[in-house]
């Protein structure tokens, strides 16, 4: 199949191949209506029988997986599929991120982050496999993935899990029974898998067993010179060798029981592989040590025998003396073991009872997160203050705990979200104003967040928020102290989100309305468009503003210095700084009530050239006067000088 980047899928634009499966090829598209990046799966359509089978189960199954990725934030989100220039597509949402096939490039995976992916998977697969949906009139009991391996699990940037394809499994119900096996991966299907095609729940889990060994060791358990070798190993029901260190023995004991020969020896359902896993992360005994210990004890039975043990001579006959002799001291002995043995026994007790505790209480914190997790995720709460009061409730004093990492994160991410919003109104809706108490409640999140999970992009937003607090209240206030407090903010929001334009949106405010300092705000609205702000109404609006502000005081400061020569060039600046405000509101005309403003400056405007056609006219005649005023010297010196001449003749 040809798909070469540039080329159009309908409204999919194709950038560059992901990657193939089975009969499907990956792709990385945009959507150019809705703007966002996609993976695209394509399958060209056939007349064989196992391409219209692939297509009709992709066809069902990707309305189960949207409906499963409503309930599970690990399943990654359907956007649209159908028929398309010959091609069959899926189009689905796009995990930046890195696949555990290349994490495990560089060597096995730290044994806890494996068992944490493992966890995620398992609770994904507990959601699928107990799904009941109806859908087109067909009804779903329970879906499995088919198809759990490396290549389809991806963390994402934010180190989440997440679950990319459910195959072509997951259009089948649970127990459906296929007659091949391209539909899944050799290395990771069960033997009944193999033998029968048998796709069910345990398949599932056999998968996800594999793949916790290949994440922990670095190997899969199962390897031959070719695939078919390796078909044979596993359908040979010959247990696999124990995971080698650095596995630890209860993992070690946790895999052995997920990939028992016989699949009644195996965890029977995702959840209760799930909890063992998590037993494990708690350091708190697993069903797997149990069931071993159990067997231990049914296979070696605790010999009945005499308590105290006797001394026999070589011929095997018991030495009496001897006997009678050690009985005394046989007997407090024996006394003071049995105490010692009672008190290793409390004390053993006792640690067993607090390590269970501990364990149960770990247990039920991480449970009542997922449920947290969920709730968030399913939109049965949105609110940003119920999120927190939830959160505070559930984490107590164990805030940083790591079982309680996923809703930690999903909680941070809904608060900031909420901030964000307030944020990008102001940036970018005019039309919506952004008022002080929108102002406080983004502050407020902000501040839970940075609580929660610190990070410096946070930090930097919620110094944006107090910013812009302290230029309220200074600006209303007429607070000089407030509304330098408002320039700290901004400044250091500044330095926290270097990429932003939002600080330097909120300076020139601070400069225009506050401050009166034009040349400033004009700086930093320059900042905001070297960062790719376009400059709008608002930011226009208070420009005009500014200038007109500034012109106004130089205007009245003029009279001041009426007649002196330092009022012609008050007088000038006032002009320059009237003309560029009225420029400013006549391109934004008619809004932000620039019509009135424009009506405003033009007054001002002529009133200013007016009077500096009066300087202009004053100095011309005091020119003129002067020139004048040296004929007549000249002409009065003249008679003068003749008079005195006829004076001297006569």
């Amino acid at each position: 199949m040809i798909a070469p980047a540039g080329r159009h899928l309908g409204k999919y634009e194709i950038r560059r191949k992901l990657g193939r499966g089975g009969m499907a090829d990956v792709y990385l598209a945009d959507d150019t209506v809705l703007g966002h990046a996609v993976a695209l799966k394509l399958i060209e359509h056939s007349a064989d029988a196992d391409t219209r089978d692939a297509i009709e189960a992709e066809r069902s199954g990707c309305k189960l997986q949207a409906r499963l990725a409503e309930i599970d934030p690990h399943v990654v989100r359907v956007y649209d599929c159908d028929d398309l220039d010959g091609f069959f597509f899926v189009a689905m949402e796009y995990i930046d991120g890195q696949d555990l096939a290349e994490s495990m490039r560089q060597g096995p995976l730290a044994v806890e982050f494996a068992a944490d992916i493992a966890v995620a998977v398992a609770e994904t697969l507990e959601h699928a496999h107990s799904l009941a949906v109806t859908i087109d009139g067909k009804g779903f009991q329970g879906i499995v993935h088919g198809d759990i391996k490396p290549k389809n699990i991806r963390i994402d940037g934010l180190g989440n899990v997440r679950v990319l394809d459910f195959g072509i499994a997951k259009a089948l119900s649970l127990s459906r029974r296929l007659t091949r096996n391209e539909f899944g991966s050799v290395p990771y299907a069960s033997p009944e898998r193999l033998d029968a095609g048998q796709v069910n729940a345990l398949s599932d889990l056999w998968s996800l067993a594999v793949m916790l060994y290949e994440m922990v060791t670095g190997l899969q358990p199962y390897q031959a010179e070719t695939t078919e070798r390796l078909e044979r190993m596993i359908r040979s029901r010959i247990p696999p060798p124990p995971a080698p260190d650095p596995c630890p023995e209860p993992l070690r004991r946790v895999l052995i029981k997920a990939m028992a020969p016989e699949p009644e020896l195996r965890y029977q359902s995702a959840r209760e592989l799930a909890d063992d896993l998590i037993a494990f992360r708690l350091k708190a005994p697993t069903k797997a040590e149990r069931e071993d210990l159990d067997a231990t004890r049914r296979t070696f039975p605790r010999a009945a025998g005499d308590e105290t043990r006797r001394t026999v001579a070589g011929d095997g006959t018991l030495t009496r003396k001897s006997a009678a002799a050690a009985a005394p001291a046989g007997k407090a002995a024996g006394r003071f073991s049995h105490a010692i043995g009672r008190a290793v026994q409390v004390g053993a007790l006792l640690l067993v009872s607090w390590g269970l505790y501990a364990g149960v209480s770990d247990y039920m914190l991480y449970r009542h997160g997922q449920q947290l997790e969920r709730a968030i995720q399913t939109e049965q709460i949105t609110d940003p203050d119920q999120i927190w009061r939830k959160w505070t409730e559930l984490s107590g004093s164990h805030t940083s705990s790591f079982l309680l990492r996923g809703p930690r994160k999903l909680v941070t991410r809904k608060l900031v979200e909420a901030a964000d919003h307030v944020i990008a109104t102001y940036r970018g809706n005019e039309a919506q104003p952004v008022y002080e108490k929108d102002w406080n409640a983004a502050r407020v999140d902000l501040t839970h967040a940075l609580a929660a999970e610190p990070d410096d992009s946070v930090r930097g937003k919620l110094r944006l928020t107090e910013g812009h607090i302290a230029r309220i209240e200074g600006t209303s206030q007429r607070s000089t102290a407030q509304l330098n407090e408002a320039i700290d903010k901004f400044t250091e929001a500044h330095r926290l989100l270097p990429s932003s334009p939002d600080p330097d949106l909120g300076l020139a405010r601070v400069y225009v309305y506050g401050l009166k300092d034009i040349d400033k705000a004009y700086d930093a609205l320059q900042e905001a468009q070297r960062l790719g702000y376009q400059l709008g109404v608002r930011e226009k609006l208070q420009l005009a503003d500014g200038y007109r502000e500034r012109a106004d005081r130089t205007w009245w400061d003029s009279r001041n210095v009426r007649g002196l020569p330092q009022e012609k060039d008050q007088i000038q600046r006032a002009a320059q700084d009237y003309q560029r405000a009225l420029e400013l509101y006549q391109g934004i005309a008619p809004s932000g009530n620039a019509n009135a403003s424009i009506a405003r400056v033009q007054a001002s405007l002529d009133s200013v050239n007016f009077r500096l056609h009066e300087i202009d006219s004053e100095s011309s005649t005091e020119r003129h006067g002067s020139l004048i005023g040296d004929v007549l010297r000249r002409v009065a010196g003249a008679i003068v000088g003749s008079r005195q001449r006829k004076e001297t003749t006569h």
